[in-house]
């Protein structure tokens, strides 16, 4: 057993000597300050404030030394009960740096927030606030470590395995619903899926630019029984919004993420009528709303035409046309093709009552989740009143070399 002292924390291990090791204490001393400001904690608030950890390879030894927790001494991985930190050895340095930060972001919470809300934002927090990159070589604190830091790939983050949870689900058609990732409360333990489903949705909200600054006002909240009342009172006004976004988040999530590229463009929606709707989509964003209300049951045209850049590769940009290149595909789709998306308005009785969509063997509406390709040309009949979204097939970390727009026609 040995101990290794740093400005904030005291570490005691079993593990010999070790550079990835011995350099913990300064990783977490650099992460208080930025916890700190994440949560708007005043710095003379955090003061002097250090915690202590356990760093185990062999539970025996810290048990015979009675160094175990006394409340869960049968922990998976990691476990924090006030200023005390307790976490297993890991396979990679990587996630043994993360473990002691998201065990950190616990013990933080608790003293400054008066407590971590519903298992979801508990959980949710101290990894997204646990999700960071380390270059001990730099000067200072926050050049050093980076934290939030959403995964640019995986090798940079080895053995975290959350990215890869969420777009497995994806593509099982299993992605857990933004109500059900609210409804994780933290009373018993969660799965290692569960945490995925908790960070995505931390990082969704502390991410796009629509959310974020209400997202980071609940930190005020974190010791509120009714903290997920709160939760929906802070969105009512676009909780639409976010749904949508949810929806298409899981389905297009993966290492780089660009949050404020992929962050959806709203329009006023507005009826189709007689004639034709013009539309201009940028092949550099996210979801787009047309603005087009689709009504059901009638069967509308879309059309587009217009040349864009979908890559750019050793310095030549790739041309591209609404029907994508079949050069390289993304999502079993061309690159670059035109994709659309349905938004159901919420129907009146009448509107139910008259429709002839809802029959059994009508093909459900495309959404974020399945979009419908469009290329050059589609035809859609909605089974419900949607407005109608467009993007150009990419992935959802690859819209920066983008450029251009191409134009779009409604007619129904």
């Amino acid at each position: 057993m040995r101990v290794v002292a740093g400005q904030r924390l005291r570490l005691w291990t079993d593990l010999p000597p070790n550079p990835a090791i011995d350099e913990l204490p300064a990783a977490f001393a650099a992460a208080v300050s930025l916890w700190a400001e994440h949560f708007g904690v005043a710095p003379e608030r955090v003061g002097a404030w250090h915690a202590q950890a356990f760093l185990i390879d062999d539970r025996g030894t810290f048990a015979a030394l009675g160094l175990m927790p006394e409340r869960n001494p049968e922990f998976a991985n990691g476990f924090a009960q006030g200023r005390e930190l307790w976490l297993v050895e890991q396979p990679s340095d990587y996630y043994r740096r993360h473990l002691l930060l998201h065990e950190g972001v616990h013990s933080f919470m608790h003293e400054f927030l008066g407590g971590t809300g519903p298992g979801w934002y508990a959980e949710g927090m101290a990894e997204l606030l646990g999700s960071h990159t380390w270059n001990p070589a730099a000067s200072s604190d926050k050049d050093r470590l980076r934290l939030p830091e959403f995964p640019a790939k995986r090798d940079d983050v080895p053995m975290w395995g959350r990215v890869r949870t969420l777009r497995d689900a994806a593509a099982a058609g299993a992605s857990l619903p933004l109500e059900a990732v609210l409804a994780l409360d933290g009373a018993r333990a969660i799965s290692d899926d569960a945490y995925a489903w908790t960070w995505a949705l931390c990082a969704l909200l502390d991410g796009h630019p629509q959310f974020r600054a209400r997202f980071r006002t609940l930190a005020a909240a974190a010791s509120e029984p009714e903290f997920n009342d709160r939760v929906r009172q802070t969105f009512a006004a676009d909780w639409g919004d976010l749904a949508c976004e949810w929806q298409a988040y899981c389905a297009t999530i993966d290492y780089g993420y660009d949050f404020a590229r992929m962050a959806m463009t709203h329009r006023e929606a507005t009826e189709v009528g007689a004639g034709e709707r013009e539309v201009r989509i940028r092949a550099d964003r996210g979801w787009q709303s047309t603005g087009a209300v689709l009504r059901a049951g009638r069967t509308y045209q879309i059309s587009a035409q217009g040349r864009y850049v979908i890559a750019v590769e050793d310095g030549r940009p790739w041309p591209c046309e609404p029907g994508g290149v079949t050069l390289r595909w993304h999502a079993g789709r061309p690159l670059g093709e035109l994709h659309a998306a349905l938004r159901p308005m919420t129907p009146t009785a009448a509107d139910r009552v008259a429709s002839p969509s809802d029959r059994p063997d009508a093909a459900p509406d495309p959404d974020f989740a399945a979009p419908c390709p469009v290329g050059l040309a589609a035809r859609i009949t909605p089974r419900r009143d949607a407005i109608l979204y467009l993007r150009v097939n990419d992935s959802a970390a690859s819209l920066s070399d983008n450029s251009g727009e191409l134009r779009a026609v409604i007619a129904d």
